[in-house]
Order: C-alpha cells, then structure tokens, then sequence
C-alpha cells in the first residue's frame, strides 16, 4: 500500500533542508552598556527585606497583611519624608482576579517617573507570599524601594515604571498588568523574583513565555552582564532540547510569561530560576542582594539610553548563535513532504481498491471523540467554578488540590474511559450507514485504515506547523512511524507493529517527564497543572489539536492491536504449490521435457 520511492525520493530535500538550517545561523546580538558604581546603591536592601517580612509575615494573596503591605509602598513611592524618593506620579488599582487561592480582590500599585523622550521601561515585583514568613519574597519590593530612590536622582530619556502585583503563582497580577500595557508603548520588563536566595538555579535570567515566543536576546544578554559584573553570576541557558520542549509545549510558571505572550519584551530575574520562589528559603549574603539591585539599575540604565529593544519572537540558541524560526519551520516542512507525498499516492491505491476511505477517516476521528469529550467536561468545570481555582497562568508547587478537585479529575477521566466504551460504538455505528461507492475492497481492511490514519496525523501535523512549528516537530516522528503501518509486511510482524506505536509516543512523554523534573510535580500534580491550564495558558484550539493527536495514538493501538491477533490467530500456511516468489526453474513441476535438442 505504501510506495517506499516516494518516500525515499523526498528525503533529499529533508537534506536540503538540513544544508540550509546550518546556514541560517546568525550571530546573537551583543549587549548595551551602562556605568554603575559597585556598591553605591542598594547597600541597605537586605534590612529592608527583613523588616517588611518581620512586619508583613502573612502576605496571601488578597489577604489584610497583603493589601497593608501594598499601602505601605504606596505611601514610600509617592515621597514621604525621608524616603528620599521624588518625582514619581503613583496610583492604585483594585481588581478582582482569579488566583491559585481562588477569587481575590488584588491591588496594584503603580509609580511612573516621567522622561524627557517617548518609551517607558517597566519594573515588577510582587509582594505577596504563599506561606508566612517568607523572607525572600520580600527582596524584589525591597530592591525596588531602593530603585526608586536611585532614580529619583536621574534624568530619563524614557519613562520609568515600577509596580507593585500580587498573586504570583498563577501570574494573577503579572497577567493583569500585561492586559493593561498591551498596545502601549513598552520598551521592555524586568520581573524581579527571588533575589536573596541562598542556592542559585540556573537559568537565573528567565525569557519563556506562555507562548512560542520569548524576550529577545538583546535584552536578556544586558540583563545578564550586569548580574556578571555586578553580583559575580553567570547565567546559563537551557540547551537545545531545554529550549525545544518549552517552544513546542509552552509551560512558564513566572510572571513574565503574559508579557512575552503578549509581545511586550519581559525577563525575569531570579535565583530560583524559573519556578516560583515558594515557602522560606535560606538567606545569601547582604552583599550579593546588593549586586544584583545594581545590576537592576545597571540595566534600567542601559535600556534608558540604549536602542530600542524588539519584540518577543521564536528561536533557538545553537552554540552562541540564533536559529530564526523561518529555518525551523523550512526544516519541519522538509520532514513532513516525504510522509505527505507517499499518503496522498497510499489514499490513491486505497481508493482504486475499492476502500472508501470516508469511513475510515470517521474511524479515525472517532478515536478522538473521548478526548474532546474530556475537554469539554474540564472547560465547564473551569467556567462553572467547579474547580477552587482557575488563576491564568500555569502553576506548579503551591497549589493543592481540594476534595472537590480530586472529584472533578476523576469525573473527566470516567467520562473519557466510558466515552471509549460507548460512544465510540455509536460513531462508528453511525459510519456504517455512509453508501459505499466503487467495489468491493480487494485488500485489508487494516490498509485503509492505516492509511486514513496518515491522512488525518498529516493534516493534523500541517495545521499544528502552521502555528507551531516546534510543536509540530513533536508529531514528526509519528508521522513517520505511523505510515508503515499500511504496509502489510510491517503489521505481519508483532513486535515491530508494537514498535512503531510505542516510539512514536517517546517525545510527547519526554516532554511531561522534563516538566515534571523541572518543578519536581508528581505524576497527579502534572496532570492538575496541565488541568488548570487548559483554557488559559493553554488555549482551547491547542488542546483540541492535541486531544485529535490522542485520538490518532488510540487508532494506531486499535490498527496494531488487532495486527497481533490476525497474525497469532492465522499462521502462515504450508506452501504446497510453488508459486513465482518460490520458483525452482523449469521441470520444478514435472511433467516437462527439455526443448533442447539432445
């Protein structure tokens, strides 16, 4: 069924692809400069950030301790006697947001110091905490309080802003303000997250979005220099796999992922890297907070009078250069031709076989039939509250489940286990009363099958690299694999039937296993994260495609499955009769008299 020429006649351009992808590297672009003098700023930062968490040990989200903390900066912001901060035009703003604690009311706090040209560069800190007496939460409020005392002294080219959020797992307010900045024009962001900590975890400059894209590399090169120079760090990236899960699956936990989503430039910085700073953490040195405000205000600097910073976009960095995403996407395409190319010539023979391949493709989409009921199930949890919290970012550590959660989980995966069991029946049911057109099949039903089975993983795969293309890169090596199976010599035999289903599925359980080791979730704290973000940080079309590639992966057991019994039911016959694959030569089957005269 399946015409290996073709297949082997479009790899060469996956080779072209290859040629060109290498050619594609650029150089990353460097970093601005800026003078700040070591140590002359941000010396009393770290009795500060003890003070205010002895003062606001209790800082949930929302809660009194929280909105007098906020209240707190308010007054310090707006110049008080003897804060030594000037200039700064500073309101609040109430919302109601839904954070990892549920509904609660948040407020923002907002300082804008004016500059004398266009563009603004925006500095964040939250303030609250998930468990009381958390010391280091309290050093990003604490740096910027310095900050704002170091500016207050300078004149801008551009306009400075620094806010005060709340709600940081599950980025209520980052999300917030990102919705609020949108259209504006923001040169870029600088998150501040635990700057205090004792252990450093790498990356400690932090560009992931919720997105495909991420901050431009300009300004996190200029962030990390000043964190070198001034703190003694250095920041190291993720390596090319590292950075190809987060692209294909995006999954950031901090809070300035709904800034790069949004195309506004964000980092964050932080030594937890990019998990949430939650529960006490032990203290670093005074001195090291210190470096790290200057390297803050090294690069507020920097940006200040430096050229505009580009917008988030999509790219991987290979050994110190930048892959664009034009060459990715070349690539990706490269690797879906050959399986394109020998599916539509694989549709053609079914069809001149008298398969009808309609039906087969309804068999095919029936598979996905439980998953999308899943999904539906989980989105009316979400709106209808049934969940204790839907905040809009993805989360991690820091959010439990309640009874009624567990009991929502275990509803959506009943729905599925019995939507298997009685509503794939009644499609495919359904799909038996579609007329039949041209005569009866002269091959396998497992041929066609198979072979709709390409045809829907191929415009599956098409659809997603259009958005995507790192994600479609995911659904490549099923692509591949799947397409033998319309091959009947392959599905003849067992094991590498089983094979070819079981590798096909390695990448997308990778990718949960880096997760999952990343921010040390367990498997149910995994499956409550990926819960939470459907319908927020997961979009809803994003998980329908994935919900038809789970539907594909049941079709290709179902395809495999019953290979293995055909084949254990039906053992190959004694051949009796030779044919032409066994053909012995003339007189094989007597009876025949040389025509060579003796």
């Amino acid at each position: 069924m399946v015409d290996p020429r073709i297949y082997r006649g479009f790899l060469v351009l996956v080779a072209f692809a290859v040629i060109v992808f290498g050619f594609s590297l650029q150089n990353q672009p460097g970093s601005l400069g800026a003078s700040v003098a070591p140590g002359q700023f941000f010396s009393g930062a770290y009795g500060t950030m003890t003070t205010l968490a002895k003062h606001y040990p209790r800082r949930a989200p929302g809660s009194p301790g929280d909105q007098r903390l906020a209240n707190y900066v308010q007054r310090q912001l707006s110049g008080r006697p003897g804060s030594q901060i000037h200039g700064f035009s500073v309101q609040t703003e109430d919302s109601t947001a839904s954070t990892a604690a549920g509904d609660r009311t948040l407020e923002t706090v907002t300082a804008t110091r004016p500059g004398v040209g266009s563009g603004t560069v925006v500095v964040v800190s939250h303030r609250d905490a998930t468990q009381p007496h958390a010391v280091a939460d309290m050093s990003g409020t604490a740096v910027m309080l310095d900050l704002a005392r170091a500016l207050s002294g300078e004149t801008l080219n551009r306009s400075v802003t620094l806010v005060s959020t709340s709600g940081q797992i599950g980025a209520a307010g980052a999300t917030q303000l990102a919705q609020s900045l949108a259209g504006q024009q923001v040169d870029a962001v600088i998150v501040l997250g635990n700057l205090a900590g004792s252990r450093v975890r790498n990356p400690i400059v932090v560009p992931w979005s919720n997105t495909d894209s991420l901050a431009p590399p300009l300004l996190g090169n200029t962030l990390a220099k000043f964190v070198s120079a001034q703190a003694g760090l250095k920041n190291q990236g993720n390596g090319i796999a590292g950075q190809f899960v987060r692209l294909a699956f995006p999954f950031a936990l901090t809070e300035q992922a709904p800034f790069d989503a949004r195309g506004i430039p964000a980092v964050l910085l932080s030594l937890s890297g990019d998990r949430p700073a939650t529960g006490s953490l032990a203290l670093g040195s005074a001195g090291r907070l210190a470096g790290l405000g200057n390297a803050v205000l090294g690069t507020v600097n920097a940006l200040d009078n430096g050229a505009a910073v580009a917008a988030p976009s999509s790219y991987l960095l290979l050994s110190g250069k930048v892959v664009p995403l034009w060459a990715v996407r070349l690539l990706v395409l490269a690797l879906l031709l050959p399986v394109v190319a020998t599916t539509v010539d694989a549709a053609a023979r079914a069809h001149r076989r008298g398969h009808t391949l309609v039906r087969w493709l309804g068999w095919v989409l029936s598979g996905a039939v439980p998953f999308v009921v899943g999904l539906v199930a989980l989105l009316i949890a979400r709106v209808s509250g049934l969940l204790s919290a839907t905040p809009p970012g993805a989360v991690g550590i820091g959010v439990k489940l309640t009874g009624g959660d567990v009991a929502v989980l275990l509803v959506v995966l009943a729905l599925v286990v019995v939507s298997f069991v009685f509503l794939r029946p009644v499609c495919l049911r359904a799909l038996t009363r579609l007329p039949e057109f041209g005569r009866r099949p002269v091959s396998p039903a497992a041929d066609a099958a198979a072979v709709a089975l390409s045809v829907v993983m191929c415009v599956l795969t098409l659809v997603i690299w259009v958005r995507d293309p790192f994600a479609a890169l995911l659904l490549v090596p099923a692509l591949h694999l799947w397409l033998w199976l319309a091959q009947p010599g392959a599905r003849s035999r067992r094991w590498l039937a089983a094979l070819l289903v079981l590798l096909a599925a390695v990448p997308a359980v990778l990718v949960l296993v880096y997760y999952a080791n990343s921010y040390g979730l367990s498997p149910v704290g995994l499956a409550w994260s990926l819960a939470l973000m459907t319908g927020r940080a997961l979009p809803v079309v994003t998980a329908l495609c994935w919900s038809i590639a789970l539907g594909c992966l049941a079709s290709a057991v179902v395809i495999a499955a019953r290979a293995m019994q055909a084949t254990t039911a039906a053992p190959e016959p004694t051949v009796t009769v030779r044919g032409p694959a066994g053909y012995a030569g003339p007189g094989s089957l007597g009876g025949t008299e040389s025509a060579l005269r003796r």
